[in-house]
């Protein structure tokens, strides 16, 4: 008996992404089920995850079980991975270990004779195309910052909800006090942190709060109403690491409602 596994992977947790994943599942247990020949091991899936990344548990559970797998059937090779050098790696370590991949819809068997010619060929096209949706990704996000619509999450002070920034009272009360504080008062970060601690007074994570928290509240720029995006960048899509962004800030000014003086 051939022992047979299976990998899919959607790159979004949506609704219509989620019932595509639970359609390959199925169509993969199917079709294994069918071949007389075959024993299904496991359809492993991972979800809401790119091809390019490193962390996609489902997949290194996979490799971990090579000892007990003699195939793998997956969809295509953009589902398996979008980095050449990956894709031809994982081929060739399993390959040592004695077991193929099946790439149905490339029409890919990495156990013939020109199946990694192939599969270069192939590895190449799809790590391209997931450059192309990188800068169309990158492109379109920039338009919408430059439109003033707020990517990233609540903080202290506001909400955040469908890309539009509203005060959150209850909070906003707290960012108040911190600038009074240190500017009327003339309390230094360390002196501030220590009062709301005393206080019992919780950060919006509800942990405590620390002298560097403060000073980040006191540089931001949102409490005078100004909106500064794009502070990071991510230069290489295969990796998705981030870093600073010494230049092309997006900053709007007047953008929304402050909750202190600009003076």
């Amino acid at each position: 008996m051939l022992r047979v596994a299976a990998y899919c992977r959607v790159s979004t947790s949506q609704e219509d992404q989620r019932n595509s994943l639970e359609n390959q599942r199925r169509y993969f247990s199917e079709y294994i089920s069918r071949q007389p020949d075959w024993e299904l091991v496991e359809v492993y899936a991972d979800e809401g995850l790119s091809g390019t990344s490193s962390d996609r548990p489902a997949f290194r559970r996979m490799l971990a079980a090579e000892e007990k797998i003699d195939l793998i059937l997956t969809k295509e090779v953009s589902r398996f991975a979008r980095n050449t050098v990956d894709t031809l790696a994982y081929t060739r370590l399993l390959r040592r270990q004695g077991v193929g991949i099946v790439f149905i819809g490339d029409q890919i068997d990495t156990r013939q004779n020109d199946g990694e010619f192939r599969l270069t060929i192939m590895a190449s096209v799809a790590q391209e195309e997931s450059r192309k949706i990188s800068e169309r990704v990158k492109w379109g996000q920039q338009r919408k910052m430059e439109q003033g619509v707020v990517f990233g999450r609540s903080c202290l002070g506001y909400d955040v909800k469908d890309g539009k920034i509203t005060v959150n009272a209850d909070s906003a009360e707290i960012v108040k006090r911190i600038f009074t504080e240190y500017t009327v008062l003339l309390k230094g970060a360390e002196s501030i942190a220590d009062g709301l601690n005393a206080e019992q007074i919780r950060t919006v994570n509800g942990g405590r709060w620390s002298g560097a928290f403060i000073r980040k509240v006191l540089r931001n720029v949102k409490y005078a109403g100004d909106l500064e995006q794009k502070k990071t960048c991510t230069p290489d899509f295969l990796t998705h690491k981030k870093r600073l962004n010494s230049s092309e800030h997006i900053y709007i000014r007047n953008h929304h409602e402050p909750i202190i003086s600009r003076e």
